[in-house]
């Protein structure tokens, strides 16, 4: 009994780290749409395990976390700024590159779904498709 105990304590563990470190990502994934005329339309972004990748029509990378709502985009030598609203929603993302300020508001579909993010999307997926065809 003390063993079964033991290991249900051990994997709620390991169960709140995993979760600790994916949660704070949530808060940035989606779509964010720049003004027109901007070099870039459009970015989305996504996460895998603890990156978070910018894909764009030029493509897809993997951005740096620094801080609090900042990141670090090394192939342009750009820092990317997050900011967020009064409720701690993130609302708008900010790169600086080139001398130039780009700034994207974050699409509304996004900001306003639910389950708040991509990721999301994906786990309700996996559970769809692999884990309800499994016959136990």
């Amino acid at each position: 009994m003390k063993k079964i105990f033991l290991m249900a304590v051990i994997l709620m563990g390991v169960m709140a780290t995993v979760n600790a470190q994916t949660s704070p990502l949530k808060d940035y994934l989606g779509k964010y749409v720049f003004p027109e005329g901007s070099p870039v339309a459009e970015v989305t972004l996504t996460a895998e395990d603890t990156v978070l990748t910018l894909n764009s029509a030029m493509g897809s990378v993997a951005i740096e976390k620094k801080g609090v709502d900042t990141f670090y985009l090394a192939a342009y030598d750009a820092p990317i700024i997050f900011k967020r609203d009064a409720n701690h929603a993130v609302i708008t993302l900010t790169i600086v590159v080139q001398g130039m300020e780009l700034t994207a508001q974050k699409s509304a579909a996004t900001a306003a779904s639910p389950s708040g993010s991509a990721f999301a999307m994906k786990e309700d997926d996996f559970y769809a498709k692999v884990w309800a065809n499994k016959n136990y």
